[in-house]
């Protein structure tokens, strides 16, 4: 009988170490130890076995009502930790979601504004192309009007000079002209056929007029001289018509292809606006999605720190409340084998 006693106070005092481990705020005056010792003198003094059960039910109660508090604050933690944790892994998750989403937007942007940019910079290549081209029709027609004022001076002075020469002749029918005045006259047509070259138009007057002083019949001569220069006038006429003809259609072309480009100009500042303002918003988009990733990135590293500490800690609950449950397992096992033991020695003595 020591001998089974003895086992039992060892592993009384293996409890009491397991339980000094993982000490708790309760029970502190219950003690497996008071009670065996209380029972063995119990036994000793042959006291009624139901005295001794009295005292070990008392115990077991203790014990069981302790667990029951236990229970009680073990479960409210656990239903803490189970909500707090859950918290965190959705928070956690939220922030992933957000953070994929943020990070695909932002990639899309990026590419998006990369090509943007590459349009806008050729947008604007061919803008200053099409602005050269405009300035350079400008000055070709700017050239073509000069050379058409010119020529209309050229055109207009032929005309008056075969004016003259007509009235010369003229005046040459009727003997009122002389030498010197035909000379002159002479020099100002191959001006004008020169200058407006027509030589082969002007040699026929001009070969009547040089010839006039030398013809026999000065009158038919000047008569015939007259009608020369008259035709020769119809002919430098419809020259400088078809001149101006040819100006027309020429500032007509030149209207029409700068109305092309001009057209295009328009069109290419429309366009550069347009790619402006999408360079401009997908890069306040960057600017964003960026703020946001950032922002999910710290929400989900704060997330799960809160998650990993709560772990934690809610594992030591578990820790702490198997390794106290199994202790009070361990003490109802000790008090049941002191109620064997104590209605064996009371069989015993009887």
């Amino acid at each position: 009988m020591k001998i089974a006693f003895t086992i039992l106070v060892v592993l009384a005092i293996s409890n009491a170490s397991m339980m000094s481990k993982h000490p708790l705020q309760y029970g502190g005056k219950r003690s497996i130890m008071n009670i065996m010792v209380e029972v063995e003198n119990k036994m000793k003094t042959h006291s009624p076995l139901d005295s001794i059960k009295g005292i070990l039910n008392s115990f077991k109660s203790a014990v069981a009502e302790e667990q029951n508090g236990h229970d009680d604050v073990y479960n409210a933690q656990k239903t803490e930790c189970d909500s707090e944790i859950a918290y965190r892994r959705a928070e956690v998750e939220d922030s992933n979601v957000t953070l994929r989403i943020a990070n695909g937007i932002l990639k899309t942007a990026t590419i998006l504004l990369s090509k943007t940019q590459a349009t806008l910079g050729e947008t604007e290549n061919i803008l200053n192309t099409v602005s050269q081209h405009i300035g350079l029709i400008n000055d070709a027609r700017k050239e073509d009007t000069q050379s058409y004022n010119r020529g209309a001076v050229t055109f207009n002075d032929a005309i008056n000079a075969i004016d003259d020469s007509i009235d010369l002749g003229t005046a040459l029918a009727k003997g009122e002209a002389s030498l010197v005045q035909v000379a002159d006259m002479t020099t100002k047509l191959m001006r004008s056929a020169i200058a407006t070259k027509m030589n082969k138009a002007f040699m026929q007057a001009i070969g009547a007029l040089a010839q006039i002083t030398q013809e026999e019949d000065s009158t038919g001569a000047a008569e015939r001289l007259v009608q020369m220069l008259q035709t020769l006038r119809n002919t430098v006429e419809e020259a400088w018509a078809s001149y101006t003809a040819d100006n027309t259609q020429a500032l007509g072309l030149f209207s029409q292809q700068k109305d092309l480009y001009l057209a295009s100009q328009v069109r290419l500042d429309h366009a550069k606006t347009q790619l402006s303002s999408k360079a401009e918003n997908l890069q306040g988009t960057i600017s964003t999605q960026t703020a946001i990733a950032q922002a999910a990135t710290n929400k989900r590293s704060r997330n799960q720190n809160l998650w990993d500490d709560a772990a934690d800690l809610c594992h030591s609950f578990d820790v702490e409340y198997e390794a106290v449950t199994a202790g009070r397992r361990q003490e109802l096992v000790l008090v049941n084998e002191l109620e064997r033991l104590a209605t064996r020695r009371a069989a015993e003595q009887q």
